[in-house]
C-alpha cells in the first residue's frame, strides 16, 4: 500500500504540493503559538506546592479610585509570622542595588564589575520555599549574618571562572568599595519559567521591619507566604486584613484613602498585569486566549483546505476508484488507502514545518520572550505531535475517504452532495469556503482595525511635542550628589550649537508615577477637598520645551524648595473650579503639609497611556529630578548625529566611569505599546496566513469546477465565448461565496474590536468603510486567486477538450 501511496502522491504533484504547504503552515502556527502559550501558562507551575504559595499584595483606594501596588508594608512580614494561624513560610524579599562588586580573583587579581543587576534581600525562608538544589553551602548557613551572600551558579562563574564552586566558599566580595560579603552558598540557577530572577541574595538588615513603616507602600517590598493548605487561602487574607487594618486605622482615620491586602496565588501573579514589577516578564491572559483561539482556526482552516483540495481530485480519479472497486477492493480498503495517503502527507507537513517555525521564530524573534525555547518540554511536544497527527488524519481524511467508498465516481462528477442556505443550493465544499473567508475577513478587519487604533494612539495630540527630543537618564547612584555635577552638565549642554533647550525634568508622558495625597482649603469657609494627583518634577526650561500651553497664570520660579505650583486643567475641575483663571493664587499642599498657592494652570496632556484617562496633575521643581530633556534642532536632522556626540563628549566629562545612553522619546512613548505592536505583528502574519489558506481551497475548488465543465467551456469556446467571458462565468459563483462570507463576518468583527477598544479611554471610531476595504481586498484576492486556473481553463484547446470528452 505504501508504494501506492507514494505513486498516488507523485502522480498528483500539485495537489500533493498545495496540501502539504498548507498544513505546514497550520502545523507551524499551532507549535509557536503552543510554545508561547506554554511558556506563559508555565510560570511557577514547577515549584513544589505552589497552589499553596501567594503573593501578598496591596489594593489601594482613593477619592472613588483603585490602585495596585506589587509592594506592601515592611512590618506586614513578621506580623503575619507571629500572628496568622496555617502560615508555612513568610518570605519577605526586597530589590537591592549596588554600584559595584569587586572580586579577588584566584589568580591574585581583582576584578571589578559595574552596576551587578539581579540582587535581591530576602531570609532563609526564601529557599525554603523555592526549590533550589544546593551546590555548596546549606540553607542553615545562608544569610545567617548579615555579612553574608549566596550566589546562584551563574553568578558564581561569572565572578569566578573554572573555578569549582566549592572553593569560592568563604570568598569575600565586596561591595561599592567598603562593604564586605562572604559566600555562604551556591545553588543551582532554577531550571523552569519563573518570575523569582535573583541570582545575588542578601540578608535583610534588622531594621527592615521597621514598626513605623505600616503607612508606607513600596513596590520594592513584596512578601510571599505559603500556607499549610491552600483551602486556607480565604481565612488567611481575612487575618492579613484585620492586621493591616490594625496598625493604620488611626493613620487612614483623617484620609480618603483605603488600603487592603489581598493574596494572589504565584501562578496567577504572572498574569496580573496591573501590579506593576521591574525586571519581571507579565503577560496578559486574554491575549494568549485569543492566540490559542487564533491557532485552532488556523489549524482548522488547513484541514479545510486538506478536505476541499483532496475532493476536487476526485472526479480525476474516477476512473482509478470504479477500476479498483470492479477488482473487489472493498470500502474500508479504499478509505483505508486515502487515510495512508493523508497520514503520509501530513508526516511530509510535519517535517517541513519544522523548517517553516525555526525561519519564522528567527525572523520575528522579537515577539517572542527572550527565553522561551529554554523550557520547552520536549515529551510533551511529542505526545501532543502524534496526537495531532492522528486527529488531523482522521478529520482531513474520512469525508474523502468516504465519498470513495460510497459515492459513485458519476455522482461525484455531477456534484450530489449539496446542502441547502437561505434556497441558494451549495455544495459541502462551497460553505466550507464561506468558512475560511469568514475567518479570513476577521483577520483582514482586526488587522485595520488595530493598526488604526496603533496610529491614532502614536499620533494624536498629547498636548506637547515629543519629536526631536532625546533622554538620557543620571545614573541613580549620582542623583544625590552634593557637588552640583548634574547642574553643570546641564548649564554646558544648553551652550552646545544644534541643542534648543533642556530641561531637567521627569518626561511628560512615561510608566514611572509618582502621586500624594493634596488638600484644597476653600477661603470661602466651606469644606477642604481632598485629590491625589500625579507629582511631576519640572524645572523653569519644561513648559517650553515640550511647547505646553498655560491656559492662565504662569510659568514657575527657579526655587529651591516646593513653594508654588502648576497644575493641569484636569486638577482645576477637580477642584471645583468654574475656569483656569479662578485657581490662580488659590492654595493647595500635602496632607498636614505646607500648603503654597498655584501660580498656572497648564493645558491638559496625556502622562500615562491611552488606556487610562488624564488625571490630575501638579508640577513641582524638584531637585530629585534625574533626566535630562534634551530638545535637538528638529529642521536639521541630518546634524543630530554631530550633536549627539558632542553631548556624548560633554557627558564623559562629568560621568566618565557611565556610559552614555540616550533614547529618542517618541521611541520611548512607542515602547509603551509594545504589547500592542507585537499583537498587531502577529495579527497580519495570522492575517496573511489566513487568507493564503483559504486561497489554497479556493484554487482547489475552482480546479475542480474547471475540470467538471471542461465540455461546456469548449463548446462554449466553439460558439465564439471570449476568455474573459469564461473567467467571469467560472468565477460568478465563488464570488458570491465570499459576499455572504463578508455578510456573516462583519458583525462577528465589529463586536470582537469594539470589545478590543473598550480597554482604551482614548480610542478611533469603527466606520462602515473598514468592513467595505476588507470586504473589496477578499474579493479581490479571491478573484485573483481564481483568475489563474479559471484564464488557464479558457485558454485550452476545445478541440482536445471536446476530444476527451
Amino acid at each position: 500500500m505504501l508504494k501506492t501511496i507514494v505513486r498516488q502522491l507523485w502522480h498528483n504533484k500539485l495537489f500533493t504540493s498545495l496540501n502539504i504547504l498548507g498544513l505546514s503552515i497550520g502545523i507551524s502556527a499551532c507549535f509557536i503559538i503552543y510554545q508561547l502559550v506554554s511558556f506563559e501558562f508555565g510560570f511557577e507551575t514547577r515549584i513544589p506546592m505552589h497552589e499553596n504559595i501567594f503573593n501578598v499584595v496591596s489594593h489601594l483606594e482613593f477619592d472613588g479610585q483603585e490602585g495596585h501596588n506589587v509592594g506592601v508594608p515592611k512590618p506586614l512580614g513578621q506580623a503575619i509570622e507571629a500572628e496568622v494561624p496555617g502560615i508555612k513560610f513568610v518570605v519577605p524579599v526586597a530589590e537591592q542595588f549596588m554600584e559595584e562588586v569587586t572580586v579577588h580573583q584566584i589568580n591574585g587579581k581583582d576584578k571589578t564589575f559595574k552596576s551587578p543587576d539581579r540582587q535581591v534581600m530576602t531570609q532563609a525562608s526564601y529557599f525554603n520555599m523555592l526549590p533550589y538544589e544546593w551546590l555548596a553551602g546549606t540553607i542553615d548557613q545562608a544569610l545567617s549574618t548579615p555579612n553574608t551572600v549566596v550566589l546562584t551558579k551563574s553568578r558564581a562563574e561569572k565572578y569566578f571562572p573554572g573555578v569549582p564552586v566549592n572553593d569560592i566558599l568563604g570568598k569575600t566580595l565586596i561591595y561599592n568599595d567598603t562593604i564586605q560579603k562572604e559566600i555562604s552558598g551556591v545553588v543551582n540557577d532554577l531550571a523552569f519559567a519563573t518570575s523569582f530572577y535573583g541570582k545575588e541574595f542578601f540578608a535583610l538588615p534588622k531594621d527592615y521591619f521597621s514598626q513605623s513603616d505600616w503607612g508606607s507602600t513600596n513596590s520594592n517590598d513584596k512578601l510571599y507566604i505559603q500556607l499549610e493548605e491552600k483551602n486556607a487561602a480565604s481565612k488567611a487574607q481575612q487575618h492579613i486584613n484585620a492586621l493591616s487594618v490594625k496598625n493604620t486605622k488611626d493613620l487612614f482615620a483623617k484620609w480618603r484613602f483605603k488600603r487592603d491586602q489581598r493574596i494572589i496565588p504565584i501562578a496567577s501573579m504572572h498574569f496580573a498585569t496591573q501590579y506593576g514589577e521591574s525586571n519581571v516578564h507579565k503577560a496578559n491572559k486574554p491575549v494568549l486566549l485569543g492566540l490559542v483561539g487564533v491557532a485552532i482556526f488556523l489549524l482548522i482552516l488547513a484541514v479545510i483546505n486538506f478536505i476541499n483540495l483532496s475532493t476536487a481530485q476526485l472526479p480525476r480519479r474516477a476512473k482509478e476508484i470504479a477500476v479498483r472497486k470492479t477488482m473487489g477492493s472493498s470500502g474500508k480498503r479504499l478509505i483505508y488507502q486515502f487515510l495512508g495517503e493523508t497520514f503520509f502527507t501530513c508526516i511530509l507537513a510535519a517535517l517541513f514545518s519544522d523548517l517553516l517555525t525555526y525561519l519564522f521564530l528567527l525572523s520575528f524573534k522579537d515577539l517572542f520572550p527572550e527565553n522561551m525555547q529554554a523550557y520547552i518540554n520536549y515529551y510533551q511536544v511529542f505526545v501532543l505531535f502524534w496526537l495531532f497527527l492522528w486527529l488531523t488524519t482522521l478529520f482531513a481524511g474520512l469525508y474523502p475517504g468516504w465519498l470513495i467508498s460510497r459515492v459513485n465516481p458519476i455522482q461525484i462528477l455531477r456534484n450530489q452532495t449539496l446542502i441547502s442556505f437561505r434556497g441558494i443550493r451549495l455544495s459541502l465544499r462551497k460553505t466550507l469556503i464561506i468558512f475560511q473567508f469568514v475567518i479570513a475577513l476577521l483577520f483582514i478587519v482586526s488587522a485595520i482595525i488595530v493598526g488604526q487604533q496603533l496610529r491614532y494612539t502614536l499620533n494624536k495630540d498629547l498636548g506637547f511635542e515629543k519629536d526631536a527630543i532625546l533622554l538620557v537618564n543620571i545614573p541613580w547612584r549620582k542623583v544625590n550628589d552634593d557637588k552640583g555635577t548634574k547642574y553643570a552638565l546641564l548649564n554646558e549642554l544648553r551652550a552646545l550649537k544644534g541643542v534648543e533647550a533642556v530641561s531637567l525634568a521627569a518626561p511628560p508622558l512615561s510608566s514611572n508615577t509618582m502621586s500624594n495625597n493634596y488638600d484644597y482649603i476653600p477661603d470661602n469657609g466651606t469644606a477642604k477637598k481632598e485629590l491625589q494627583p500625579y507629582i511631576k518634577n519640572i524645572d523653569t526650561a519644561y513648559l517650553a520645551l515640550y511647547n505646553m500651553h498655560l491656559l492662565a497664570g504662569r510659568n514657575l520660579l527657579p526655587l529651591d524648595t516646593v513653594k508654588e505650583y502648576l497644575i493641569n486643567e484636569t486638577t482645576s475641575k477637580v477642584l471645583g473650579f468654574k475656569s483656569p483663571k479662578e485657581a490662580i493664587g488659590k492654595f493647595i499642599g500635602p496632607q498636614d503639609g505646607q500648603q503654597s498657592p498655584i501660580v498656572g494652570v497648564v493645558k491638559d496632556f496625556h502622562n500615562k497611556n491611552f488606556y487610562q484617562s488624564i488625571d490630575p496633575i501638579v508640577l513641582i521643581i524638584d531637585k530629585q529630578t534625574s533626566t535630562y530633556n534634551i530638545k535637538l534642532n528638529e529642521h536639521y536632522p541630518k546634524s543630530w548625529q554631530k550633536t549627539i556626540s558632542e553631548i556624548e563628549k560633554h557627558w564623559k566629562k562629568f560621568y566618565p566611569e557611565e556610559s552614555f545612553e540616550y533614547k529618542f522619546y517618541d521611541n520611548s512613548i512607542e515602547e509603551l505599546y509594545t504589547q500592542e505592536h507585537h499583537m498587531s505583528k502577529i495579527i497580519n502574519l495570522s492575517t496573511m496566513v489566513a487568507v493564503l489558506i483559504s486561497c489554497l481551497g479556493l484554487l482547489g475548488l475552482i480546479t475542480l469546477t474547471a475540470y467538471q465543465r471542461t465540455k461546456e467551456i469548449g463548446i462554449r469556446k466553439v460558439l465564439g465565448a471570449s476568455i474573459s467571458s469564461i473567467v467571469q462565468l467560472l468565477s460568478k459563483d465563488f464570488i458570491q461565496l465570499v459576499l455572504i462570507a463578508i455578510i456573516i463576518a462583519s458583525p462577528i468583527a465589529w463586536w470582537a474590536m469594539n470589545k478590543w477598544l473598550d480597554g482604551f479611554a482614548y480610542k478611533i471610531e469603527i466606520h462602515w468603510w473598514v468592513f467595505a476595504l476588507a470586504g473589496f481586498v477578499a474579493i479581490c484576492i479571491a478573484f485573483l486567486t481564481m483568475s489563474i486556473q479559471a484564464i488557464r481553463a479558457a485558454r485550452a484547446n476545445p478541440v482536445d477538450s471536446l476530444r476527451n470528452e
